[in-house]
């Protein structure tokens, strides 16, 4: 059986998780319920506490 050469794909960095603005509790709560949920090691809300606070950014900041 012949073997196929690899393409060079690779899978791309994950971009950079969003930042708490200084002074807003909207950052500050969200940001707190990701470090919390990376602590018990729930990364799907990690993930969802990214979304949110990107959106929260596109909103407010």
């Amino acid at each position: 059986m012949e073997t196929q050469k690899s393409k060079g794909y690779r899978l791309a960095d994950p971009p950079a998780e969003p930042s708490a603005e200084p002074g807003c509790a909207v950052c500050l709560s969200l940001g707190v319920a990701r470090q919390n949920a990376r602590s018990s090691g729930d990364f799907s809300a990690v993930s969802d506490r990214n979304v949110e606070l990107r959106a929260h950014h596109a909103e407010a900041h």
